[in-house]
């Protein structure tokens, strides 16, 4: 009964045009915060296939040795961008217009060891359009920053 329960949750989950864990388009990249051990760490995913909406997130993590490493502050910005032919974009937190098809939202926390951001994309102008999206993160933290970014493209 249970699996048949998971399985139904994954078809409406795929209907509704969400990412799904291992079918989602991602990136990831790193630097280290200097004289800290730690590195920064920004990824961006968002969903595979959609009919209409998709899902999107990014983070920004400082970790050393594999373990979560607090800083004094990190920020997230997540930049969408809906790709063709007279694309434009909708996006769900609205964030800042750049473009006719890019937005911007961004995320700062301070004493911890993240900064993160999802929401919903909702492209539209030509039927080949397709997303992208983009982490730029940064951590402060005793006088020394660093900076990571990732993009992940359809």
């Amino acid at each position: 009964m249970r699996k048949a329960l998971l399985t139904t949750g994954l078809v409406g989950v795929l209907a509704a045009g969400t990412a799904v864990p291992g079918a989602a388009i991602s990136d990831s990249g790193s630097a280290p915060l200097p004289g800290t051990g730690a590195r920064v760490v920004a990824n961006a995913w968002h969903c595979n296939v959609y009919a209409d909406k998709c899902s999107f997130k990014t983070s920004t993590k400082t970790t050393k040795g594999g373990a979560k490493y607090k800083v004094s502050k990190i920020t997230n910005v997540a930049t969408v961008k809906a790709n063709g032919w007279q694309a434009t974009l909708s996006l769900s937190p609205s964030g800042t217009q750049v473009s006719e098809n890019t937005r911007q939202v961004s995320w700062t926390n301070n004493n911890t060891w993240i900064a993160d951001i999802s929401g919903i994309a909702d492209p539209g102008g030509s039927m080949n359009t397709s997303i992208t999206t983009c982490s730029d993160g940064g951590a402060f933290k005793a006088g020394v920053k660093a900076f990571a970014s990732a993009c992940a493209n359809d």
